[in-house]
């Protein structure tokens, strides 16, 4: 496998994204519902995070200001963005439920006559979602246990798995790339449409094995592994797997493959 083309830019932006912490406040857990979970759905749907509103709009800005940096064509609709956050608490914790439900009326909820183009909305709030569904998802990991979770999809977030990695051991665990949750699912099953018929799934392998991308011709879905068997490495960083990786994404789409995020 070559090393894929990525902007550097791009690469510094996600460092520095990386580098935006969520204060211990700034996102809590109902304890009572946490506990009652039993697996069924994602916790996300059950026991939602509750969000500091006031820790949401100064992230918020953190993210915004982080991507016009690095992304300069953006900095005025970004800026547009900033100011157009809400002023009240309740109409804050509206966008912030929105957000968490992936409501299409979410951009509704900021101040009116913003005119900004809904691409540049969700481009921005999904790396805000993203910090903040990361932090939800460390303090879960705490409380909860995933171990009986043998669903495809996130059980933290509801997402699809867009990375996977096969431990020393030779267990496989799903990456949602939402979320950053890891969750063990079976090797020989497909985690979009769940099929287990071993003439419907295979794999294509890259760099001498250490990197692979699972496929399935039933729903022509496809997810990247690496296999740590053959790296060395235990724990690898899969939100820069997946980063580093674009090209196994391009080779997948040349195959006929779809990303069934």
């Amino acid at each position: 496998m070559k090393e894929p083309f990525f902007p550097p830019r791009l690469a510094e932006c996600y460092r520095e994204l990386e580098k935006i912490a969520v204060p211990e406040t700034g996102v809590s857990l109902d304890a009572t519902a946490v506990a009652a979970w039993e697996k069924r759905s994602p916790l996300l749907a059950c026991a939602p995070p509750v969000i500091d509103p006031e820790v949401f709009v100064a992230l918020a800005g953190q993210v915004f200001e982080t991507l016009a940096r690095y992304l300069p064509e953006m900095a005025r609709d970004l800026e547009k963005l900033r100011l157009s956050l809400p002023d009240d608490n309740a109409d804050r914790n509206s966008l912030i439920g929105a957000l968490l439900s992936r409501d299409e009326k979410a951009v509704t909820f900021l101040k009116p006559g913003h005119g900004l183009p809904l691409d540049v909305f969700g481009f921005a709030f999904s790396h805000v979602l993203r910090i903040l569904l990361a932090a939800y998802s460390r303090r879960l990991r705490s409380k909860v246990g995933f171990d009986l979770w043998d669903r495809g999809d996130c059980p933290v977030c509801g997402s699809k798995p867009n990375f996977s990695r096969i431990d020393p051991g030779g267990r496989r665990y799903l990456y949602c790339g939402l979320c950053s949750t890891q969750w063990r699912f079976v090797r020989a099953a497909c985690p979009f449409c769940g099929t287990t018929d071993p003439d419907e799934l295979s794999f294509y392998p890259f760099e001498n094995g250490a990197y692979r991308v699972y496929v399935c011709a039933r729903c022509k879905g496809y997810v990247k592994t690496i296999d740590e068997r053959r790296t060395g490495e235990n724990h690898a960083d899969l939100f820069w797997e997946d980063i580093k990786t674009v090209s196994l994404d391009i080779s997948a789409l040349r195959l006929g493959f779809a990303n069934r995020l």
